[in-house]
């Protein structure tokens, strides 16, 4: 009966009821049995979360926002969707060996001691309101509608499966082994699958890891096998991040089901592999790229997502300052040319190039590209993709594509001597030709391209502009917050009359203070001067420094000062 007071006094103590109130609640108490705040809320004096607020507070224990509650994938596979949504819990990190879970109810012990046996950890607990965590677990479980594959596919995917007699299945069976199905069970809770009430095969837990990396934006998606576990990552705006981890006894039938959906050889394991299926999630065409690769624990696999739902093919969205935009612009309009856009794996190369392409994709012009491999198929463009073991390579293939009659030329990448010949050639010969390369700098294609047999007086009269970009993340712009920034650095970078922001974390974000990324970018005209240091062979830092344009780091600052994104993420990527 002391607990009742002492409640009574703090909720009064926090201008959150008044005597009178807590005297009614009392009688109601008394008459009904009830406890004193469920008293409360039911006659409407008090609300659910005010009152957790305040046992948690006189409990010593913590009490997390919305804006909090930001689960870690590696916490969060632990413990099991329904489980977790019938007791209203939210795993959220692990510190050492101890699982942080937010709970409505943090004063259950009977649920906390489900938590720890489950886990094998103990649990540290926070409160947290109803509504919130059931919040935040339809985020964490929600992985979409279920995957469709693609009929072709499908089709050529059945097809290149191996024939009954082989010693191998003809196709993946329909029901696990039974040495398996524990294994699959605990795989798809830790892998968020959305029916966990449905027994568990290499289908469904193939599928939940996708979902869930479409509906995350994930580029890219790891599925890696260690000693004891395979961990599944996520590379979500350039960078990986945990997802679930899937039992070992999972993992060769996951494999077995990938290679089979991208029409791979699933009795080859040694070798490293490559294929390609699409799939539809939530009305949209997914193209995955699988590639495997064999290390000492088993084959790891990367899926390479393609989501042209998320990818917006325009240049004016990529980024790119006005006055840039206007001189590629410029390029793009002239009848012929090389344009080689650079920057490492993964900076946004590809995309700016097709941007391009779909601005000059035209009824009375001829496009033909040659790609490794085509990422995204564009109606009115002819596109190609090489295959080396049939001998077409992008030497070969843009030597064939000439005799075509083309008007745009896009090269995947100039990688050697014969296809630098050939691409100069046909930008001196009337065709626009697109291409990339792998150089830090805009002004460094210039010695790269000479030291790959180009004469300097072709290289000046073919190239008409260089670009180099990188991509960084942009903040979200739900949960940024000013930051201060040394003097000194403020100097250095010319932003002293700006407000800097930082990332903090919200839902809109997933806590990382991040979301989506745009270019930075730096074009290098050819201008006289630059036909100069041509032909003088000039280092590439030297000719940049001599042109005077503005640098990837430059263009970088702007938008730190524009407040779209943060110098450490800029010097990430730049430095």
């Amino acid at each position: 009966m002391e607990l009742k007071p002492r409640l009574g006094t703090a909720l009064m103590n926090a201008g959150l009821i008044t005597q009178a109130q807590l005297d009614e609640a009392l009688a109601l108490q008394a008459s009904k049995g009830e406890r004193i705040g469920k008293a409360l809320i039911t006659l409407g004096y008090l609300s659910e979360v005010d009152l957790l607020r305040t046992l948690c507070r006189e409990a010593n224990v913590p009490y997390l926002s919305i804006q909090e509650l930001q689960p870690e994938p590696a916490a969060a596979s632990l413990v099991d969707e329904e489980f977790a949504r019938s007791n209203v819990l939210l795993p959220l990190r692990q510190e050492g060996r101890t699982l942080v879970v937010a709970m409505a109810n943090p004063f259950d012990i009977a649920v906390v001691r489900s938590v720890e046996r489950i886990t094998g950890r103990p649990v540290r607990v926070l409160g947290a309101g109803t509504d919130d965590i059931r919040a935040r677990l339809d985020r964490l479980y929600r992985v979409g509608q279920p995957l469709a594959i693609d009929p072709a596919m499908a089709t050529r995917a059945t097809r290149s499966a191996p024939r009954a007699g082989s010693g191998m299945p003809a196709s993946w069976p329909t029901a696990p082994q039974p040495d398996l199905q524990v294994a699959m069970a605990e795989a798809r809770a830790s892998a968020f699958s959305p029916t966990a009430d449905e027994p568990g095969t290499a289908a469904e837990l193939v599928d939940s890891i996708i979902q869930r990396g479409v509906a995350m934006g994930a580029t890219d998606i790891h599925i890696e096998p260690l000693e004891e576990i395979t961990q599944v990552r996520y590379r979500i705006d350039g960078i990986l991040q945990n997802g679930p981890t899937v039992p070992r006894p999972a993992h060769l039938a996951m494999m077995s089901r990938i290679k089979i959906l991208s029409s791979l050889d699933i009795a080859e394991s040694r070798l490293p592999q490559d294929g390609r299926v699409r799939l539809k999630s939530e009305g949209r065409n997914i193209d995955l790229r699988i590639s495997t690769f064999p290390t000492v624990y088993g084959e790891d696999v990367v899926l390479r997502v393609l989501d042209r739902g998320r990818v917006t093919l325009r240049l004016a969205s990529l980024g790119i300052e006005p006055g840039d935009l206007a001189l590629l612009r410029e390029a793009l309009k002239r009848p012929n040319g090389l344009i080689p856009v650079t920057g490492p794996t993964g900076s946004g190369k590809t995309t700016t190039l097709y941007s391009a392409m779909l601005e000059l994709n035209t009824v009375d012009r001829c496009i033909i590209t040659l790609e490794d491999p085509v990422e995204y198929e564009v109606p009115g463009i002819r596109q190609s993709q090489i295959n080396v073991r049939a001998g077409l390579t992008f030497a070969s293939g843009l030597r064939s594509i000439l005799r075509h009659d083309p008007d745009t030329i896009l090269v995947g990448e100039i990688r050697d001597h014969e296809t630098v010949q050939i691409a100069l050639s046909a930008a001196l010969t009337g065709h626009l030709v697109l291409t990339t390369l792998h150089t830090t700098t805009a002004a460094g294609t210039i010695p790269r391209l000479l030291d790959m047999g180009a004469e300097p007086f072709v290289l000046a009269s073919a190239v008409s502009l260089l670009a180099s970009q990188r991509l960084v993340r942009t903040l979200c712009p739900q949960c940024k917050a000013a930051v201060e920034v040394p003097a000194a650095v403020r100097t250095r970078f010319k932003l002293d009359d700006v407000t800097l922001y930082g990332p903090v974390g919200c839902p809109n974000c997933r806590g990382t203070g991040y979301r989506g990324r745009l270019g930075i970018f730096e074009f290098l005209p050819i201008t006289e001067e630059i036909v100069s240091f041509i032909y003088e062979r000039r280092s590439g830092e030297d000719i940049h420094r001599r042109s005077g344009r503005p640098t990837l780091l430059d263009d970088g600052v702007r938008k730190v000062r524009a407040g779209l994104t943060t110098l450490d993420e800029l010097l990430r990527v730049t430095s």
